[in-house]
């Protein structure tokens, strides 16, 4: 399939030296033929599974992880602010009943994963134009035109497009503002990233059911899928959506949120459906 070649690229650039102009995966040249990947991994698949992967590399696989903090109550505030930026201030504090995940490094780095979790109602928040978004908040602005946005660098579903993502400096790969369009309120979602890739349910499906639970963990986003697919599809979960994976596709996309072009410990996801952000999560070890 045409976004699982488009992960691909994305590993390889990574992989160059540092020094070297890497493009934007919206220029990249792709194979017609390049459609499906196997929904279930050989043996081959497997190893490399268990050794982290090369897009487990590429987006954090080798990064070490952090050292613990010294003093417990320092971590413990530190955790509290990073949470509270994850959150819409109009959510945050509030008691929502989340299952719990055991915190592993995700295999995939664009779509997969166990980690820290954080679950998010939504991001409701309405910002002025010309904010400057911290990495992990998602916020709506509106009244933008599609030039004061930026490129149009990619949409989805592809050839219909009702979710298009925005770069305000593309070309760039620093922390910058992008734009997600296609909500029901008329108004887009902005964040900050220096990467940001969108796939449909198919390529979820394609990652998810490629690997089982206890090597790639079910995370808050991951979750919400499976109660909009046992919805759409008719199926139980952990399996695809199978006749009626068009449904899925025209209206729900994942975005992928990473800080840094390269190396990254941990990521945020968010996933939307049917114009309206459902759940939000970051990602990682």
């Amino acid at each position: 399939m045409r976004k699982i070649a488009l992960f691909c690229v994305l590993a390889l650039a990574g992989c160059g030296a540092p020094e070297a102009e890497i493009g934007r995966l919206s220029e990249q040249d792709l194979a017609e033929d390049a459609r499906t990947m196997g929904a279930v991994p050989g043996p081959e698949a497997r190893a490399e599974a268990e050794s982290g992967g090369f897009l487990a590399r590429l987006l954090g696989g080798n990064a070490p992880k952090a050292e613990a903090a010294d003093n417990p109550e320092d971590a413990e505030a530190g955790a509290s602010v990073e949470t509270a930026s994850l959150t819409p201030p109009e959510t945050y504090g509030a008691t929502r009943e989340v299952e719990r995940t055991p915190q592993r490094r995700g295999l995939f780095g664009l779509l997969g994963g166990g980690g820290s979790d954080t679950p998010a109602e939504g991001a409701t928040s309405e910002i002025a134009p010309g904010t400057v978004l911290p990495y992990g908040k998602v916020a709506r602005i509106c009244g933008l035109s599609d030039r004061q946005m930026g490129k149009r660098v990619e949409t989805l579903p592809e050839g219909r497009g009702r979710y298009a993502l925005y770069d305000s400096a593309p070309g760039s790969t620093a922390l910058r503002s992008f734009y997600l369009t296609g909500f029901d309120d008329g108004c887009a979602r902005q964040f900050s990233a220096a990467v940001a890739v969108l796939a449909g349910a198919e390529s979820h499906e394609q990652l998810r059911y490629g690997l089982p639970a206890e090597v790639q963990p079910y995370s808050t986003t991951d979750k919400a899928y499976e109660d909009l697919k046992s919805r759409v599809c008719r199926v139980g979960r952990g399996k695809p959506c199978g006749t009626r994976i068009n449904r899925m596709e025209r209206d729900t996309v994942f975005v992928s949120i990473y800080e840094r072009f390269g190396s990254n410990a941990q990521w945020n996801t968010v996933l939307v459906h049917d114009g309206a952000v459902v759940a939000q999560d970051r990602k990682g070890g």
